[in-house]
């Protein structure tokens, strides 16, 4: 089967397979030989050989010769002998002066030429490895926006139907109509292309790569560069790019040509000879040994010597422009492409936040759509259609970056990676919904012997969101166990997930021990969570709850901001994000302390209720972003956790409530707790 078939064979099967993570550095690792490569190869190859034949006709040389004829030779008495003679020679023979410093120039620059070869085929490789992170991109690319397609496909259907039915009746005006109708349409027919692109970008970078893309492969967000460094910066590197260093070269070359010693003119060479004659005159056999010196110049000698320097001297200077050229356009190309990325990563953050806006106005035109009423279809459609081109706009404003990035890394080898800054701009899909779960016991996590498997699991199981707990134990010995932890997160990262820290000591609000917090967050602060999740429940200290202890709450969380080097969310009981929140009004003040997600944590096994009950409070709070946490711990009552579930089931529900909630910007459901997470 071709690759093209396999790609297209594996958009129609993968609602059915399990999908599977496959790194780019895996790709690039791997990679075969171009057949551009394989000629510079082969190139080198007979480059290595001609330079052998150089130093060959450098060295001593055998020669010979053979002569027959008539001879007519005058004697010492005047007498005419003639004879027919036959004479051989047999010697060796090493140039000298100039003929052997021709030769060995020669040889310098077959050298050269073989390391100017090297350096093409290094910038050959670097093109190479530019495709596959661009091919890659594409493929990433057209994943995500058919990901985005899914819910868009159905929405539009449903839009237009809408339209139809209002156009026709005369409850909108037809522009009006016909301005949203050709909104979604152009909606319908952009996502409409999308499985062929991402057949095609599959095919495209099986081919570059050299392998078959596995049917049940997905592309992951890579991270990028989010502060590149300015221009002069990148000079130095510039200096170990392939081009220079070739440019370089010619201009040493030109150099020792420019400077030629005097006996550089004269053709030379010294040989030693024995010569066997035989005449028809005599029976007797004749020969001599002969050493000789042969030296030659042009007649013009002078004038010669004087044209030679004056070549030399143009050739250098030729070369220090091509060098001086070759610097200006890298320089050139390389300023082009850093403004492009700047570019590139402003419009990044410009979609995002018009994506962030876009959302809320959606949530907004939904809540207001009961007292509006018919009057309102036409701005709740504009909304939600804002919301759709904007997911769009992002995955493109990324994938834009990311070639941006791939340009960037053909002038910063691994050596230069600083120059990139930090690669911490990531992914983040606007309206993107997965599941996550709390991690209370981390120890098969550390476990390096344990870990893949327990990540290979969880992938399986469908989760994103990794909530890992430490505990007190493991806080103190935490000197030991950092090198653990910088393992699994870099290799839940390679494994498309996404490590959070999740802390939950209740004693943490209290004024008295909130320090406890902040130093805690101070020594885990180089490790690279993606964010920091606090399980902090007021209700755990006793009920009711005093309006002081909410208080103490919220300083508590405005703490772990300031302390936090990652994003913080945390899980609560819905009961504080009521419509009648009280005083404090905690969701009132999280946005402004910093806080955006929460996780509701709504233990019912009346999943009807917890996806109502979570739609309504997402609606009512749309400055804050909120997931469902949901119970499937056995020691809770029946009423309150899915316990007894089946893996197949749980996903069934999982499925269900995406269907209900996603519409309404909630991001996911967290499952409590992973050790209770069915086995397959």
């Amino acid at each position: 089967m071709s690759r093209s078939s396999l790609a297209l064979a594996a958009l129609g099967l993968a609602g059915s397979l399990q999908a599977a993570p496959l790194a780019l550095d895996s790709l690039l690792l791997g990679l075969p030989p171009a057949p551009a490569e394989r000629l510079a190869v082969a190139e080198l190859a007979a480059q290595g050989a001609a330079i052998e034949q150089r130093r060959a006709e450098a060295s001593w040389q055998l020669f010979g010769s053979a002569t027959a004829g008539s001879y007519h030779e005058l004697g010492e008495t005047e007498q005419r002998d003639d004879y027919y003679g036959r004479n051989l020679a047999l010697g060796v023979r090493h140039p000298l002066l100039g003929s052997l410093q021709r030769r060995l120039a020669l040889v310098q620059a077959g050298l050269h030429e073989q390391e100017r070869q090297r350096l093409r085929l290094a910038l050959l490789q670097a093109q190479q490895r530019l495709e596959v992170r661009s091919a890659y991109a594409d493929w990433w690319r057209a994943q995500e926006e058919r990901r985005v397609c899914q819910p868009l496909t159905e929405a539009a259907a449903a839009a237009l139907r809408m339209l139809q039915v209002r156009r026709g009746q005369g409850w909108m005006l037809p522009s009006e109509a016909d301005g949203l109708r050709s909104r979604w349409q152009g909606l319908q027919r952009r996502c409409a292309t999308v499985g062929d692109s991402q057949a095609q970008a599959v095919e495209w970078l099986a081919e570059l790569a050299g392998r078959d893309i596995p049917l049940a492969s997905t592309a992951m967000a890579e991270p990028l560069a989010s502060r590149p460094q300015p221009l002069p910066a990148w000079l130095q590197s510039l200096e170990r790019h392939p081009r220079v260093i070739e440019r370089q070269s010619r201009l040493a070359e030109a150099g020792r040509q420019r400077e030629l010693p005097w006996y550089a003119l004269l053709e030379s060479s010294i040989s030693l000879s024995r010569d066997f004659e035989r005449r028809s005159s005599t029976d007797q056999s004749g020969g001599d040994w002969v050493a000789s010196l042969d030296v030659s110049a042009p007649f013009d000698v002078f004038d010669y010597g004087d044209a030679r320097r004056r070549e030399g001297e143009a050739r250098y200077r030729a070369a220090e422009a091509a060098l001086e050229d070759e610097r200006h356009g890298l320089r050139r190309v390389l300023a082009a492409a850093l403004r492009s990325y700047q570019r590139a990563l402003e419009d990044l953050r410009r979609q995002r936040a018009e994506l962030e806006v876009a959302r809320r106005r959606d949530t907004e035109r939904r809540l207001r759509g009961a007292l509006e009423g018919e009057a309102g279809v036409a701005r709740r459609q504009e909304a939600e259609l804002d919301v759709h081109e904007a997911a769009l706009q992002q995955v493109a404003a990324w994938h834009a970056l990311w070639l941006g990035e791939a340009a960037l890394r053909v002038f910063a080898d691994d050596a230069d990676a600083a120059l990139l800054g930090g690669v911490d701009e990531r992914w983040q899909p606007g309206g993107d919904w997965s599941q996550g779960v709390y991690i209370w016991d981390s120890r098969a996590l550390l476990d390096a012997r344990r870990r893949p498997g327990e990540l290979r699991a969880l992938r399986e199981a469908g989760m994103r969101r990794l909530y890992l707990g430490l505990s007190a134990a493991q806080v103190a010995r935490l000197p030991e166990l950092r090198g653990a932890l910088q393992a699994l997160l870099r290799e839940a990262r390679d494994a498309d997930l996404e490590p959070l820290l999740l802390l939950g000591e209740p004693g943490w609000l209290l004024p008295a021990q909130r320090a406890q917090l902040a130093d805690l967050l101070q020594r885990l602060a180089d490790l690279p969570f993606a964010g920091l999740h606090l399980d902090l429940e007021v209700e755990q200290l006793g009920w009711p709850v005093p309006e002081q202890r909410l208080r103490d709450w919220l300083d508590t969380l405005a703490l772990a901001v300031r302390s936090s080097p990652w994003p913080l969310e945390l899980s609560s009981h819905p009961r504080w994000f009521a419509a009648d929140a009280g005083v404090p009004c905690v969701p009132c003040a999280l946005p402004g302390l910093g806080v955006h997600q929460v996780s509701l944590m709504i233990y019912t096994a009346n999943t009807e209720r917890s996806a109502a009950l979570a739609g309504e409070i997402a609606r009512r709070w749309p400055a804050l972003r909120f997931r469902l946490a949901q119970s499937i711990e056995p020691q809770l009552p029946a009423s309150e956790s899915l316990a007894g579930h089946s893996r197949d089931a749980l996903q069934r529900q999982a499925r269900q409530w995406q269907r209900q909630l996603q519409s309404a910007a909630l991001g996911g459901i967290d499952w409590q707790a992973w050790q209770h997470y069915p086995p397959r």
